[in-house]
């Protein structure tokens, strides 16, 4: 069982101007905030053969894959190889870590205030907050003049981080 990290996430514009507007708009489709959703592959996208190992069980199993450390990795040394070379892991969780800095995606996902000049949500995460995610969104918002706040309450700690 995981450690749970609150996270709370304000994205707004700075001065109200369209090209603000339309900025946090492509984040919010990005990041499928219509769809109640705080997605990190809409900032760093797990590459699709890495991401079918989550799709994966013991009965679906494909004969390509092999369940390693409770993940499934291409069964040849080769493909693993390529993975790790191109993306820096050959499976889902250890992508997830190393590229957004959590085990899992959002999970948990509330859209408090979602209007034009504004977003407000709340999701869990395992472990951490995305760090990685964070760092994205910041240097986006700075490129497009909005202003992020991001705060992190971890289980079982009484005080509050701000992440951005």
């Amino acid at each position: 069982m995981p450690n749970h990290t609150t996270n709370f996430v304000t994205i707004e514009t700075n001065t109200n101007v369209d090209e603000e507007i339309q900025a946090l708009d492509i984040l919010k489709n990005d990041l499928r905030i219509k769809e109640d959703e705080f997605d990190f592959n809409g900032v760093i996208r797990m590459p699709n053969e890495i991401r079918k190992g989550t799709e994966m069980s013991l009965d679906n199993c494909s004969d390509d894959y092999v369940l390693d450390n409770g993940v499934f990795k291409p069964k040849h040394r080769l493909a693993r190889k390529r993975l790790m070379v191109e993306y820096g892991a050959d499976n889902w969780r250890d992508f997830a870590k190393l590229h957004w800095g959590t085990k899992w995606n959002s999970y948990e996902v509330e859209v408090l205030t979602d209007e034009e000049h504004i977003l407000f949500v709340s999701f869990l995460t395992a472990w951490d907050s995305p760090r990685r995610i964070a760092d994205k969104i910041r240097k986006y918002c700075e490129q497009h003049n909005l202003v992020l706040d991001w705060v992190a309450e971890h289980e079982d700690e009484e005080h509050a981080e701000q992440i951005a």
